[in-house]
């Protein structure tokens, strides 16, 4: 596991960041989580399913990329062929990290980044500091969208609990056949039960809409039928 470094402008003053789409670059990625604050951007291409990690028993929606470990089927030789780009992959190679406040118990919120990501070097692309130490407009970026991370942490949290108290998630197994006869099945996600949440009471639905949660629960649904763009993707590129 890469260990990650506190980012500070005299130790990192020459570091720069590719910010070119490409497998070498670590974006063959299956699946990203992503967040309801972004879930409107990422149902116009993705499937979002709720994925259920076997290590700590944590679920967290996500964006589906491909059917198996390593594909990305929006990945190009010219890019990422999307209109967006899911915010976890777009921050990378930074994260948030906390330190230890001199003399008081208190943690507090860095950036903080991974020294071994193939994105980092000293020669290509996106300055982090300027000449004078300061920020870019890049490192601006970054910040905000750490900060978007940050916030919907909470908001996936809330998600999940909403959909575990009304009942909604179900366990599903996506089965895909492509052109060429091959098969693939999707496992460890879930959807949302259709059945359950059109038989939601009054004060449910209102409970969630209070919660602001109707809108993140009908686009994860909607999106499921981006799951035959991904189809049509994979056969595409089968050539046949």
């Amino acid at each position: 596991m890469s260990k990650y470094e506190m980012l500070n402008n005299v130790a990192h003053a020459d570091l720069k960041i590719k910010l070119d789409r490409t497998p070498e670059l670590g974006d063959d990625v299956m699946f990203c989580m992503t967040y309801p604050f972004e879930f409107r951007l990422v149902l116009s291409h993705y499937p979002i399913l709720v994925y259920r990690d076997r290590d700590n028993g944590t679920m967290f929606p996500i964006a589906l990329f491909g059917f198996e470990e390593g594909e990305n089927l929006f990945l190009t030789n010219t890019g990422w062929n999307a209109r967006y780009i899911p915010i976890m992959v777009q921050r990378q190679p930074f994260a948030i990290g906390f330190q230890q406040v001199q003399g008081s118990s208190d943690k507090q919120q860095v950036i903080t980044f991974n020294p071994e990501h193939p994105r980092v070097n000293k020669h290509v692309g996106e300055a982090i500091f300027n000449e004078h130490g300061g920020y870019t407009p890049y490192l601006e970026q970054v910040i905000k969208m750490l900060e978007s991370i940050d916030t919907g942490q909470q908001q996936n949290q809330q998600l999940v609990n909403a959909l575990e108290k009304y009942d909604l998630l179900e366990e599903t197994t996506v089965a895909i056949t492509l052109k060429d006869g091959s098969n693939y099945e999707l496992v460890g996600f879930c959807t949302i039960a259709d059945d359950k949440f059109e038989s939601l009471s009054a004060e449910a639905l209102k409970d969630l809409n209070d919660q602001k949660l109707l809108l993140p629960i009908t686009s994860i649904m909607a999106s499921m039928s981006n799951l035959g763009n991904l189809v049509d993707i994979r056969n595409a590129n089968l050539g046949l």
